[in-house]
Order: structure tokens, then sequence, then C-alpha cells
């Protein structure tokens, strides 16, 4: 930091002016470089005597022009007590190393708005997929919602024609009982009543042989009707007609069967009752077909206050329930379990097949009970 007068005479200078510029003496005029013209060195200090704003200048000293030192600078007119009269000015010298620093600063900023400008570019770009993730998520809601509402309406129209079917199975059952079976039953009485008049001889063989078919015919269509629509369950209920079916099945197939009933019995809609009841016969059947060494057989039937849910059990070698899946059964023949967990989940219910390899086979048929005990719909 430099005192000078306006003619150029320096009055004071601190240690670390001194260390700057060489021969710098109180007293004496600042030694300007040869070459340089004195008069800018005298513009510059009458220009700083006018303001107390700080003017950027530079000052070249030393001992020639080649070896002349340039020193930037700032200078403002002052007034300091004990200098006498006379206008002064404050020079304050700006070393190399406040210039490097001031470069390392200015460079250390410029990175950081570089760094700025790229975390702003980056957080426009982030919103921007965030807000492309946003559609595309509210386009995956909407696409889901209208695959369920598809689902729900192909599971309706599903349900709609399972029960178009039992109707019309209950129809052809009760057309085949009420006029096929009486056709049949009028044609049994008129061929025994033709069996006084051809006694004896080939006619009365060949009457003998017509009764016979016509049992059979009237066996086959009583089979067909049951298969299409059971008459017990119109007749005595699900409970009692359950109970026959595995009555006739342990008698054809001279098979123990434990039947139980747990819970107390709650009216079921139609169409649960004639699943169940499928249900039940398709996995009775699977038993007298596919199980080896079964010497026993559980039906169980439980009602809850929230499920209904049948099992059926058996004692045989059973099977690796985990690696038989839907493709390995279909390639198999096997579609009596496809069938079954179908017809299920058109009323809602779901089937569960436990099996191991020489632990027997548990088919379990579930359905939801609504309010009041009574099956969803």
């Amino acid at each position: 930091m430099l005192v000078m007068r306006l003619n150029g005479i320096v009055e004071a200078a601190n240690g670390a002016a001194r260390e700057s510029i060489a021969g710098l003496q109180a007293g004496r005029a600042i030694p300007v470089a040869e070459g340089v013209q004195g008069d800018d060195l005298l513009r510059y200090l009458e220009r700083c005597s006018t303001t107390t704003v700080p003017v950027p200048g530079a000052l070249c000293v030393g001992e020639s022009a080649r070896q002349g030192r340039r020193h930037p600078c700032h200078g403002a007119r002052v007034r300091l007590a004990g200098f006498g009269p006379g206008p002064l000015v404050l020079l304050h010298l700006d070393d190399e190393g406040t210039d490097k620093r001031f470069k390392i600063l200015a460079a250390k900023l410029h990175d950081a708005r570089r760094v700025m400008h790229e975390r702003k570019r980056r957080s426009r770009l982030t919103q921007a997929l965030l807000d492309e993730r946003e559609r595309l998520l509210f386009r995956m809601e909407e696409d889901a919602a209208a695959r369920r509402a598809a689902e729900c309406e192909r599971d309706e129209v599903l349900a709609q024609l399972y029960r178009a079917g039992q109707d019309e199975r209950r129809r052809l059952a009760r057309d085949l009982h009420d006029h096929a079976g009486q056709h049949l039953v009028a044609l049994n009485f008129g061929l025994r009543r033709l069996v006084p008049l051809l006694a004896g001889g080939p006619a009365q063989a060949e009457i003998d042989q017509l009764l016979r078919q016509a049992q059979d015919i009237g066996q086959a269509l009583r089979r067909v009707t049951l298969e299409l629509r059971p008459a017990a369950l119109d007749e005595f209920g699900f409970g009692t007609a359950l109970r026959y079916l595995v009555d006739e099945w342990t008698r054809a197939t001279e098979i123990p069967t434990e039947y139980q009933v747990v819970g107390e019995e709650c009216c079921l809609p139609t169409e649960l009752v004639i699943t169940l009841y499928r249900t039940t016969q398709e996995a009775l059947t699977n038993v007298a077909k596919h199980a080896h060494g079964v010497t026993c057989v559980s039906v169980v039937l439980r009602f809850s206050n929230e499920h209904i849910t049948l099992t059926v059990d058996d004692n045989g070698t059973g099977f690796d329930a985990e690696a038989a899946s839907a493709a390995s059964l279909v390639g198999q023949g096997k579609l009596g379990l496809i069938g079954m967990r179908e017809r299920l989940s058109l009323v809602g219910g779901s089937l569960e097949i436990e099996s191991s390899p020489g632990k027997g086979v548990s088919v379990v048929a579930r359905t939801r009970l609504g309010k009041g005990g009574s099956a969803d719909a």
C-alpha cells in the first residue's frame, strides 16, 4: 500500500509495497521503468485524486523497460493527518498471489455454475421422466381396470352360459323322463299283454328278448337322465342326494366310503348345488378309475359362516400334485380335474388337489357363502 502525491512522490509505504517494488523510499519519486512515459503515471494519479471510488490501473516500475514489472493496483483520493496539505492518493497494489487466488476462485465459480446448470438440466430431465412414468402408470391402471372389467364381464357371460346349460339339461332330463319314459313303459306293458296270446314257440322267445331290450333301454335312459339332472336334488335336497350318490358308488365299487355333514345345512343356489354334486361325482369316478390300493374313501361336506367346503379323500397310492400342471394333465388326457376346477370357478369357487406319492389324494372344493349363509352367485 502506497501514499503518493500527485507529482509521483512517495509519502509512505508499508512492508508489502517495499517487498513488491525495489528501491521504494519515502520522499522520493517512484522508480518508473525507462521507456515508460511518466505522464501516464501522473495522469493516473490525477484521475485517482478526483474520486473516493477505487480506480483500477497498473504501475510499471524497474530499471529498464524490459526488466520493468507490472503491478496491478487500485487508487483513490485519501485525507491523512500528519502528511501536510495537498491532495494524496492511496494506492493498493494487487500482488500475484491475490491475482492467482482470484483466478482460482473465478475458475471454481465457473465450475460451480457449470455444475448447477448440469444439475438443473438433469433435474428437468428427471422431472420429464417422472411425468412420463406417471402417464405410463396411469395408462397401466386404465388398462388393468379395463382388463378387470372385461374379465368380470367374461365371468358373468360364462356364468350365464353355465346356468343356461344347467337349465337345458334339466329340461332334457324332464322330457326324457316324462315322454320317452312313458312311451317305454307303455311299450313294456304292451309286450307283456302279448305274452299270454303267444305262449310257447319262437314268438314267446322273441317277446322275451324284446322285454329284455326294453328293460335295458329303460336302465340306460335312467342313467342318462341322472347324468343330465339328478332327480334326488329336486326331490330330497343336496345333502340327501349326495348321500345317495355316495351309497350308489359304494355298492358299485365295493369300496367302503364314509359320508359326513358338518355344520348346519343352508339353502344354496341351484348352480352351486349342481356344481358340488358333479364335483363329488367326478372325484369318486377318478378314484375308481385311477387310484390304486384304495381301501377307504371319505366324503365330508362342511358348512361354516363364510364357506362351504367339500372334501373327498382316499388312501390310495397318490401322485405328485405339484408336478401335475394343467398342461401335463391335458397331455395325459386327464381332463376331470381341469373340468372340476373350471366348473367351480364359474360359481366363484376354487379347487385344491393335495397329494404325494404313497399318501393318497385329497380333493378340496371351497366356495364363499354370503350373508345369511347363502352362497354368492
